[in-house]
């Protein structure tokens, strides 16, 4: 407040105080007042306002002199909140605020959905253009048409496909992509009623075989004694896969004139032979039936994974899986290494196949007579001063060889060879079937008793094949007990041995046992010309008495394949030699030039 208002108002407020002061007193002498009353009338003069520094409670009378605080110092500063520099603490604005710039607008394409939308673009300057089918070219530049490039009338400058793409060029109603090409002549072998677009390029017709084709087939032109035709016919069949279906009826006895009206004196013999030289896989099948009702059948397939081993028919038969770990392909079809095709001690006449090849085919038989049929050129002939009939049979166009046979007029002795497709066989090995062992092949046995000592001991012959690591194969001891009334017999393992350990000594109550496996080759598998020998001889020390019972027992030698888990011989009998005597048979039956196949 102005120091000139102030002091006025305080003399006022000091006369105004005197004055009721002099009052008080003139009334309190007047009234006969002593010095307590002055003091207590004194006492309620003061300041009566709250709000003041020297504010008194006690006092009933304002006597005008309250001091009141000085007001605080203005904080000067920005005060307005949209400034870049506001002050939320300042009381006065000194006139210091600063507001932020405002840009200028920057012109553009605003519109997100336009093709040359700007992002930064602050004002829109109506400069947007739209390409709507997103594929680059603005929608006033489009060139409408064709655009698909399998389309007949594709046009390489539309950029914008219309519909109008025409797919049918010859306009026959059916779409280019769904017509079929095809031959469409009647006559072809391969005709095809669905094709909508003719290519007689692609029409197979009929060879239909004359009697000089199959006189060139039979021909025997470097005088080998093996037609050309059998000749070129087996050399394919020896480099790819090929199978090979054998069929053999012989009479077994003499039958008379009903002989050919039963099988009951026959035995017939049915072989599938084939390879796969790229998997180095060979299959073997055969079925052997005697007396017409008693027949065995076994299918093999080897191959590096292993063997698959079928015991019985396709219905009824089991599939084993054994193993070969040092398998070794051979082609089962291969040329005679010794060159002279054939075997010496056969006599002509043994096969009915040989009487067939041991003349010049095309003289052999009286008469040929062709025919055609589905695709398959027959020839048929006969030789009536033998009793035999003839018929080969051949297929494609060029014609292939599919099969070959020889009856006779009056039994059922008859030979057929026949090249199977290819194609319509699968052969692989599975390791999933049941594990079957080894088959030991054993030669040169020996069971020598001499006084104190016995000894067992015999070699893998040239035959044993199945070439196992020596450590899944153990030779076992067991001791036999007495048979029991129902034949029931106890058998005791005395010891065993690794073979892969070579040697093994044991001492039983009675004995001392030495067994020993010698691994000729070092290869570390059951092969050929390994061997083995196990002797017993007496305990030198504290000997058994003579008529300890374990004395009397009988002991066997026992090979035992823990990786099948059963004993060597598996089920597989009567083993993998059949595949051999199949090879055997093939060879004496087919007799092609004296050859083996």
């Amino acid at each position: 407040m102005d120091e000139g208002l102030i002091c006025p108002i305080n003399r006022t407020c000091v006369m105004k105080k005197q004055a009721l002061v002099t009052v008080m007193l003139i009334s309190c002498f007047l009234a006969g007042c002593t010095d307590a009353d002055v003091e207590d009338a004194e006492q309620a003069l003061g300041c009566t306002y709250s709000d003041a520094t020297n504010y008194n409670a006690t006092a009933a009378i304002d006597d005008g002199s309250c001091v009141y605080p000085e007001p605080p110092l203005p904080t000067p500063g920005c005060m307005y909140s949209d400034a870049l520099n506001h002050n939320p603490s300042a009381t006065e604005d000194d006139g210091s605020c600063r507001y932020p710039v405002v840009p200028d607008p920057v012109p553009g394409c605003t519109y997100s959905e336009a093709y040359n939308y700007e992002m930064n673009a602050t004002e829109d300057d109506g400069t947007c253009v739209y390409d709507t089918d997103g594929d680059g070219i603005i929608d006033t530049f489009e060139q409408p048409g064709c655009t698909d490039v399998n389309a007949n009338n594709h046009n390489s400058s539309s950029t914008d496909d219309d519909g109008s793409c025409d797919y049918d060029e010859d306009d026959d109603g059916v779409y280019d992509w769904a017509e079929s090409e095809g031959c469409t002549d009647s006559i072809a072998t391969n005709y095809d009623s669905s094709a909508t677009e003719s290519n007689q390029t692609m029409c197979e017709y009929p060879f239909v075989m004359t009697l000089g084709d199959l006189e060139v087939f039979l021909a025997d032109s470097n005088n080998d004694g093996e037609p050309d035709g059998f000749e070129a016919s087996i050399d394919e069949i020896r480099n790819d896969t090929a199978f090979i279906r054998v069929i053999v009826v012989e009479v077994t006895e003499e039958g008379g004139e009903d002989l050919a009206e039963t099988n009951a004196n026959t035995t017939s013999v049915e072989m599938i032979v084939g390879h796969d030289p790229t998997n180095e896989i060979m299959y073997s099948s055969m079925v052997m039936r005697f007396m017409g009702d008693i027949s065995l059948e076994q299918t093999t397939v080897q191959g590096p994974d292993g063997i698959n081993y079928r015991i019985g028919t396709i219905d009824s038969g089991s599939w084993y899986f054994a193993r070969d770990e040092v398998y070794q392909y051979e082609n089962p079809f291969s040329e005679d290494e010794e060159g002279d095709g054939g075997d010496d001690d056969s006599d002509d006449g043994d096969s009915e196949c040989d009487e067939f090849l041991d003349n010049y085919p095309f003289g052999w038989t009286d008469n040929w007579t062709l025919s055609y049929a589905d695709g398959v050129n027959t020839a048929e002939g006969s030789n009536q001063g033998e009793g035999l009939d003839a018929r080969i049979e051949f297929v494609g166009n060029p014609p292939h060889l599919s099969l070959i046979e020889i009856r006779s007029y009056d039994s059922m002795e008859r030979c057929a060879i026949e090249i199977l497709d290819s194609s319509a066989f699968v052969i692989e090995i599975d390791t999933n079937l049941p594990r079957t062992s080894m088959t030991m092949k054993l030669e040169n046995e020996i069971d020598e008793d001499s006084g104190n000592s016995r000894t067992w001991s015999a070699d893998l012959s040239d035959e044993h094949v199945e070439e196992v690591n020596l450590d899944e194969i153990v030779v076992r001891v067991y001791a036999n007990g007495e048979d029991s009334e129902d034949g029931d017999g106890g058998n005791a393992l005395v010891t065993e041995m690794l073979l892969s350990e070579q040697t093994s000594t044991y001492t039983d109550q009675c004995y001392q046992w030495a067994l020993s496996w010698a691994d000729n080759d070092n290869d570390g598998y059951t092969s050929a010309g390994d061997a083995y020998t196990i002797t017993r001889s007496e305990r030198v020390i504290d000997p058994c008495p003579d008529d300890d019972e374990y004395r009397s027992k009988d002991f066997q030698i026992v090979f035992y394949d823990l990786w099948a888990d059963m004993p060597t011989g598996g089920v597989f009998t009567p083993g993998f030699g059949l595949f051999a005597a199949i090879s055997t048979i093939l060879a004496s039956s087919m007799c092609i030039g004296r050859r083996a196949v």
